[in-house]
């Protein structure tokens, strides 16, 4: 028996500042083909709720280094940083081992 290591479903809700959604949006939106092609990345998705000016950034990646991998590349680049400057409440960040 193999020891594989677990896949990681990743949910990021965020609040957009008031006003700023459209933009918070379509940032987020060109980074979703880079997220996808990213090492280790299954799956990226992103689900809008205008009227509540939200969105949820939904993941599935091979293991949760793949994932820790791809939030380090971020970080460096200064994706997080630009986009704090959108984000209204702090993100809720869940994740999750899929069985």
């Amino acid at each position: 028996m193999t020891n594989t290591p677990e896949k990681e479903a990743i949910i990021v809700t965020v609040k957009a500042v008031p006003s700023l959604f459209d933009e918070l949006v379509e940032i987020t939106q060109t980074m979703m083909p880079e997220t996808r092609a990213f090492p280790g990345c299954i799956e990226a998705h992103l689900l809008l709720a205008p009227e509540r000016e939200e969105m949820v950034i939904f993941q599935i990646w091979e293991s949760s280094e793949a994932q820790s991998a791809y939030l380090t590349w971020r970080a460096e680049k200064g994706d997080f940083e630009r986009l704090g400057e959108l984000i209204h409440d702090e993100q809720i960040f869940r994740t999750y081992s899929l069985g």
